[in-house]
């Protein structure tokens, strides 16, 4: 499952539910609007963290973050006694810590990466690369695969809402896109003239909603 678009949907989903409801007189859509709306945030922050435990730094925020939010919004504590805590300790992350978007390496044969409000950069030198799920919502995602070798039947998902991502890949790949652009777009610039015939396949299979996908060598 892309956590990207299992996310956006969920979310969508939720927000018409509510809406539906409060239609029908059954419940004040607005309150809940309003007590409850940080848990998008909390939540997105634990997909993100899960997805990429090596780039915990963004999510942990975004769980902080919330969780204050989500504390004041629903009148359990005070906005000065959460959020200041809360902000110090997130300069702190950023000064211990530095930067935020270092390239990480693996050698595992798929991978997996969510970025709400926040990008990674992910390399893989896998010699059986198998594909994997890239997802970006108010964020970015970039994929170097040019040190990888491809396994058969090899694809990723592409979820971007909002976001951009971008995929690297050695000269000599054909790369088939299947996109779903939704006010969104993708390039493939690596071209498909003179590949040989059994030249390593990647498939692409790209949702796009208000966002874009590159692929280039």
């Amino acid at each position: 499952m892309n956590w990207a678009r299992a996310f956006f949907g969920i979310v969508i989903v939720s927000v018409g539910a509510v809406l539906l409801i409060g239609n029908l007189d059954m419940v004040d859509a607005g309150e809940i609007f309003r007590q409850w709306w940080p848990v998008v945030i909390l939540v997105g922050g634990i997909l993100a963290l899960a997805a990429n435990p090596r780039h915990w730094l963004v999510p942990v925020i975004l769980i902080l973050a919330g969780g204050a939010v989500l504390l004041r919004t629903t009148g359990v504590v005070d906005t000065v006694g959460v959020l200041l805590p809360v902000g110090l300790i997130v300069i702190g992350l950023l000064v211990i810590f530095g930067r935020l978007g270092s390239k990480t390496t693996t050698s595992d044969s798929f991978i997996n990466s969510f970025n709400l409000f926040s990008g990674s950069s992910l390399a893989s030198d896998s010699k059986h690369f198998e594909g994997g799920r890239i997802g970006a919502i108010f964020g970015g995602a970039e994929v170097d695969l040019r040190h990888a070798e491809l396994a058969p039947d090899a694809a990723l998902d592409v979820f971007t809402a909002f976001g951009g991502v971008e995929i690297s890949v050695p000269r000599g790949w054909r790369v088939d896109i299947r996109g779903f652009p939704i006010f969104g777009g993708y390039e493939n610039a690596t071209g498909k003239d003179g590949l040989a015939p059994d030249a390593p396949s990647l498939r692409i299979d790209a949702t796009m909603l208000f966002g874009g996908l590159e692929v280039k060598h």
